[in-house]
């Protein structure tokens, strides 16, 4: 899916990447998130990934409108990710994903 938001339903866990076609960490971290994003969503969706290209007209509006000043930039749940996509990030992605699984299962 890319740019589009749509309502939440039961999936607390969204992840917004804003990145550039010729930006080589936005690449780097949209292979990255994506491969683990469709390891954990395997069988059904626990994470939706949104990504948004700021070089189109709706990718500028809503980093603008999100206050993203350089790509790339990351929002999980809301909240704006700080750091490099790197092992951490992933294990909370892979935590929140469990965790969602288990509430699943009540």
């Amino acid at each position: 899916m890319t740019g589009q938001i749509h309502e939440q339903e039961d999936l607390p866990i969204e992840v917004i990447l804003f990145k550039t076609e010729n930006c080589a960490a936005c690449q780097a971290a949209d292979k990255i998130i994506s491969s683990t994003v469709g390891e954990l969503n395997s069988g059904h969706e626990v994470i939706r990934l949104i990504k948004y290209d700021v070089e189109t007209k709706e990718g500028y509006l809503e980093a603008e409108r999100r206050g993203v000043e350089s790509t790339p930039a990351i929002f999980v749940s809301g909240k704006r990710y700080q750091g490099k996509v790197g092992d951490e990030f992933l294990e909370f992605l892979k935590r929140g994903a469990g965790m969602l699984n288990e509430y699943r299962r009540i």
